[in-house]
């Protein structure tokens, strides 16, 4: 089984605060059930190029990449949407190969 990252972008909606860590709780424990390991989630301070302004990057591997891309349609992650989207006014997920180019 090769392993397989997740790369997560978002910006945050406004009053994402309120919110914030009932999330973010919810989200490590679900990821951390399947296997998953959250390698580094920080806040974006400033855009050097480019025009999108993304506040928070997450970088998640996994076991396998079955793995990767299957438990973000799971009902318990599905679930979890409506809490999201309180956070984030946008929201990116992007499906990697582990390693590197």
């Amino acid at each position: 089984m090769e392993k397989s990252t997740i790369v997560v972008e978002g910006t945050f909606r406004r009053g994402y605060e309120e919110h914030f860590a009932e999330y973010s709780n919810k989200v490590r424990a679900y990821l951390s059930s399947r296997g998953a390991e959250v390698v580094r989630r920080q806040r974006i301070t400033k855009t050097l190029y480019g025009s999108g302004s993304a506040d928070l990057i997450m970088v998640i591997d996994f076991p396998g990449a079955d793995i990767a891309e299957r438990i973000f349609f799971e009902p318990e992650y599905l679930a979890l949407i409506p809490l999201r989207d309180k956070v984030f006014s946008d929201f990116r997920m992007y499906v990697a190969q582990f390693g590197e180019i």
